[in-house]
């Protein structure tokens, strides 16, 4: 039997895994609204990458869409053990993607600034 996870439920399971990815760096982590309620919004300052921040966040993932057909493709079930079950659980992610956003803050700047003077032939 599969059970379903809501993109509500699914935004919790998003929140402890990034935190326990990225322990330190403060994400939020917000669902959308009206028609494209099924989609969450995260976003964080400085920190990990997108393409990191991608890799955790991809697999709650239940449909993503394909801009090449206009339309969603489905990612399948997934086998998943959650805390204090004896036996893992076939779930299917109700969320149809997970949009990505990193700002910098001039603190961010700054660090990134004095990496390029000091270990980099770049000016």
């Amino acid at each position: 039997m599969t059970d379903y996870i809501s993109t509500k439920d699914t935004a919790k399971l998003v929140r402890v895994a990034l935190k326990n990815a990225f322990p330190g760096v403060k994400f939020s982590v917000r669902m959308s609204t009206g028609t494209a309620s099924a989609w969450m919004n995260v976003s964080w300052s400085d920190g990990p990458t997108d393409r990191e921040v991608s890799a955790v966040t991809a697999i709650y993932e239940g449909r993503k869409f394909n801009g090449m057909t206009d339309g969603y493709d489905d990612q399948g079930s997934a086998l998943v053990a959650f805390d204090g079950e004896d036996m893992p659980r076939v779930v299917r992610y109700s969320c149809d993607g997970i949009n990505t956003h990193r700002d910098y803050t001039a603190a961010g700047y700054r660090v990134a600034q004095h990496l390029i003077s000091t270990d980099s032939d770049h000016k």
